[in-house]
C-alpha cells in the first residue's frame, strides 16, 4: 500500500488559494507577461512540485505500485480542493486519492495547472506529464484511472485525444476516466457572462463598454467552458468545428450533482449544481454518434449537494470505489 499522505492540501496556505484564483481569472496574461505568478503544470506533494525522477518519486512513495490514479482540480482550484475531513476520524483529512490508496492499492498522484490557459493547451501539458511519469516511474505501470473535477475533465478529454494521435505510451493504460461535474455541454455561467460581454459592447456608452472591456479580461480557459470542447486546428476557421472524441479504450462515467432533493425540480433543471447542468444520458448503449459514450448505470446523480462539494464527499468516493471494483470484476 503507498504512504501517500492522508490528504493533499494538509498545509495548503492561503497565498496558493489565491495565486489559483488569479491563474484560473487571467492566467493566460501570466504566462504571456512570464508573470511569475504562473502555475506550470507539474504534480504536487506537500504543496511543492515533484520532480519527476525514481529519487524523488521514490521519496513521495516509497511503496509504489503499478496502479495510479490522476486527480485533475477545477478553475481556479489547486490540489487541496481534493482534500475533506475524514468521516470515521474527524481528527484527520483525506482525499478519493488517499482512500484509493488504502482500499485498492493504487498510488494517488495530484496535478496543479494554470487554470486561466486554452483547454487544448492545458491538454497537451497533461499528456506530456503522463509521458513524463511513466518514464521516471520506478515499476511498469499496468493500470491508470484518471479522475477531474469541473474543468479538468475536459483536460483530461483533450488529453486522452492528444495522446492518442500521438501514440503516447500511457493512453493505452488507461482503464477508467471519471467526469465530477464537468461542463462536457458547455457551462451555462461562462456563457452568460460572454452573452452580458457582446451586449455591454453594442451599448453606445463609454462607460458601459469600458465594463465590457473589463469582463472580456477573463482568461481563455474560463473562455472555453462556453461550449463543449473543440478540437484546435489552426488555420481551419472556415471548416465545422468537431468536439473532441472521447477515448474509445476506456470506459468513462459521469458523476453530477443537483442543489434540489428532487433532480426533476425546476430549480435543478435550471441550475444543476449550481454551475453545470444536469445532462441527458440515453438509456440505450451509444452507437458512437451520441454526444457520450456512456449508459445512465455510469452515471450517478446526487442530491442537495453543490459543485465543489463533488470533490470532497464521502458518498462520491464511494461511488467511485464501486465503479472501480465492478470493472476488476469484469476483466
Amino acid at each position: 500500500m503507498p504512504d501517500q499522505p492522508a490528504a493533499p492540501d494538509c498545509a495548503t496556505p492561503w497565498t496558493t488559494w489565491v495565486r489559483s484564483i488569479v491563474n484560473g481569472a487571467v492566467g493566460d496574461y501570466l504566462q504571456a507577461r512570464q508573470n511569475g505568478l504562473e502555475i506550470d503544470t507539474a504534480f504536487y506533494v506537500r504543496n511543492r512540485p515533484l520532480p519527476l525522477t525514481r529519487a524523488a518519486l521514490l521519496e513521495a512513495h516509497s511503496r509504489p505500485t503499478a496502479r495510479l490514479c490522476v486527480f485533475l482540480h477545477g478553475l481556479g482550484c489547486n490540489e487541496g480542493s481534493w482534500s475533506y475531513r475524514d468521516p470515521s476520524n474527524p481528527g484527520r483529512q483525506t482525499s478519493y486519492g488517499a482512500e484509493l490508496a488504502a482500499d485498492l492499492g493504487f498510488t494517488p498522484l495530484f496535478v496543479r495547472y494554470n487554470t486561466g490557459l486554452a483547454l487544448a493547451r492545458n491538454g497537451q501539458s497533461l499528456a506530456d506529464l503522463l509521458n513524463d511519469l511513466l518514464a521516471a516511474y520506478p515499476l511498469p505501470v499496468s493500470d491508470l484511472i484518471l479522475i477531474g473535477h469541473s474543468m479538468g475533465g475536459l483536460v483530461i478529454r483533450h488529453a486522452c485525444h492528444i495522446g492518442a494521435q500521438r501514440y503516447d505510451p500511457w493512453v493505452g493504460l488507461v482503464r477508467q476516466v471519471f467526469y465530477l461535474g464537468s461542463p462536457h455541454d458547455g457551462a451555462p455561467l461562462a456563457l452568460l457572462s460572454d452573452i452580458a460581454t457582446r451586449v455591454l459592447h453594442t451599448v453606445p456608452n463609454p462607460i458601459t463598454r469600458l465594463i465590457g472591456d473589463i469582463f472580456d479580461l477573463r482568461s481563455q480557459g474560463i473562455k472555453d467552458l462556453r461550449s463543449p470542447p473543440f478540437i484546435e486546428e489552426p488555420g481551419h476557421h472556415a471548416a465545422p468545428r468537431q468536439t473532441v472524441p472521447w477515448l474509445t479504450s476506456a470506459q468513462h462515467y459521469l458523476v453530477v450533482a443537483t442543489l434540489t432533493e428532487d433532480p426533476k425540480h425546476l430549480v435543478a433543471i435550471l441550475l444543476g449544481d449550481g454551475l453545470v447542468l444536469v445532462p441527458s444520458i440515453p438509456e440505450t448503449p451509444p452507437d458512437g454518434t451520441a454526444p457520450y459514450p456512456m449508459t445512465r448505470d455510469h452515471v450517478a446523480c446526487f442530491s442537495r449537494m453543490d459543485h465543489l462539494q463533488l470533490t470532497r464527499d464521502p458518498a462520491v468516493y464511494a461511488q467511485i470505489r464501486a465503479w472501480c471494483a465492478g470493472y476488476e470484476r469484469s476483466v
